[in-house]
């Protein structure tokens, strides 16, 4: 061995010995901050949803996989779609690891699609995973005359919206714009069950934005009747259960929609993601991150949320940061476009 390679193994040595010295410390610097803390989850939803449930669920086994065991309390945090308590996280919540949040999906994608909105920037967020992943479909009740995806695509579909800001106001507004669909949307609606219940009685032939799980939640009965009529996914991958059902990209024609359209619906690979404020210190991160993935592999936990009918696709947070960073650096005419067929400003 020449004396080149002896002071490259040297070298290595020293190297190994010193992150084997640093990792020790800092878990033992995690552990020490967390222990006996009561820390806070916070969800921007009220109780009762989806949101609210998932939250509820990783607030009850995240702590059991940080050094120190905290125990994590949830809060919700309600008001405008989820932008109130990621403006809190932003801005407002100690930026030292002790509050986490579940925030809508759109809030991924928030500050560069509709940044009139929003005082934060979700590129700059800490994202610590994702719990799961879902198309959205558009749906028609049974009795009316839309019947397939073709039927949607060619006639008038008359579907009802819950503001002009939401999902099932928005998705239609794109189908419409890149497939040259006929989509009338009546406002209006105080939320997801009023539509249903104005499809139930004829007023309205459907929805577009209703996610396979929430119809199972909400109306199990539908599905096993076939009261509806699944028409399209509108995500950028097919639910697996669903192979049958078109997806929006299966009908997009030129590479400039296709952009839009994976804009616009990158935020539901994100259906369900934890953050942290910015500006938290590295190895807190690195801890939430790692009992993150812990926790969505915890067989407990996973079959609690099977119990619970909470599907999980977890996402690492470091995938999920740079995810997230690719989706901003989307060129700006894709932006603009996108953001003009959101009815943005």
């Amino acid at each position: 061995m020449n004396i080149k390679t002896v002071g490259v193994c040297a070298a290595a040595l020293v190297l190994t010995c010193s992150i084997a010295r640093v990792a020790p410390a800092e878990a033992d610097d995690v552990a020490a901050f967390y222990k006996g803390k009561n820390a806070r989850l916070i969800i921007s939803t009220g109780t009762g949803g989806g949101y609210d449930a998932y939250g509820r669920l990783l607030a009850q086994y995240l702590g059991r996989h940080i050094p120190g065991t905290p125990n994590f309390v949830p809060q919700n945090m309600t008001g405008a779609g989820g932008i109130r308590a990621t403006n809190f996280m932003y801005h407002n919540a100690p930026k030292d690891g002790s509050v986490i949040a579940v925030v809508h999906s759109a809030m991924t994608t928030a500050s560069l699609l509709t940044p009139e909105k929003v005082e934060f920037d979700s590129s700059k967020l800490n994202w610590i995973g994702n719990m799961d992943s879902e198309s959205s479909l558009c749906v028609s009740w049974h009795t009316s005359p839309i019947k397939t995806t073709q039927d949607m695509l060619t006639k008038q579909f008359i579907v009802g919206g819950s503001g002009a800001g939401s999902n099932m106001e928005i998705y239609p507004r794109v189908i419409n714009e890149i497939l040259g669909a006929k989509i009338k949307v009546i406002s209006g609606y105080k939320g997801g069950k009023r539509v249903a219940l104005a499809m139930e009685q004829g007023e309205l032939q459907g929805r577009c934005s209703w996610p396979l799980s929430a119809i199972r939640k909400a109306h199990p009965d539908w599905l096993k009747s076939k009261k509806l009529n699944l028409l399209l996914q509108t995500g950028l991958e097919k639910n697996p259960e669903l192979p049958n059902v078109p997806l929006i990209v299966d009908f997009v024609k030129n590479d400039d929609d296709r952009a839009v359209v994976e804009l616009i619906f990158a935020a539901r690979s994100f259906l369900r993601p934890v953050l942290a404020p910015p500006n938290v210190p590295a190895e807190r991160i690195a801890a939430l991150r790692n009992a993150f993935d812990a926790t969505v592999a915890d067989k407990k936990f996973q079959a609690d949320a099977e119990r619970r009918g909470m599907p999980l696709s977890p996402i690492k947070g470091q995938s999920m940061q740079g995810q997230i960073l690719k989706i901003y650096r989307t060129p700006k005419s894709t932006v603009e476009r996108a953001r003009k067929i959101m009815g943005s400003k």
